[in-house]
């Protein structure tokens, strides 16, 4: 019986051990802020609770192709130029300190002016 139960065990363990080990530690983030196509630079605010609000710009790498696909949109609806600031929530992952990869665009807001 003993053997049993150190069996099972052991065999929990392995599988716990082995759903953890799937995990590649490259972990996607949610940013909102705003961006523009000509510099391609987004703008996001980084909340602080104790120090001071920071700005924080990133280069955005959209391997997707859906961050075109808006953009075309936006221009032949409303008019929305390259030089235009558009509200962007985008999800993915840095490749380093400036460069953000974008995996997924959650919502966009065209700017009010162009309404």
């Amino acid at each position: 019986m003993k053997k049993i139960v150190i069996f099972l065990l052991m065999c929990l363990f392995a599988i716990s051990c082995s759903s953890l080990s799937g995990k590649k530690g490259i972990s996607d983030k949610t940013m909102e802020g705003t961006y523009v196509k000509s510099t391609n630079t987004f703008t996001y605010k980084k909340d602080n609770l104790i120090f001071k609000d920071r700005v924080i710009e990133y280069q955005l790498v959209d391997k997707t192709g859906l961050l075109n696909g808006i953009y075309d949109f936006m221009y032949k609806n409303y008019g929305v130029n390259d030089s235009d600031k558009v509200g962007l929530k985008i999800t993915g992952h840095f490749i380093d300190k400036t460069t953000f990869e974008i995996t997924k665009i959650s919502n966009y807001q065209i700017p009010k002016e162009k309404l």
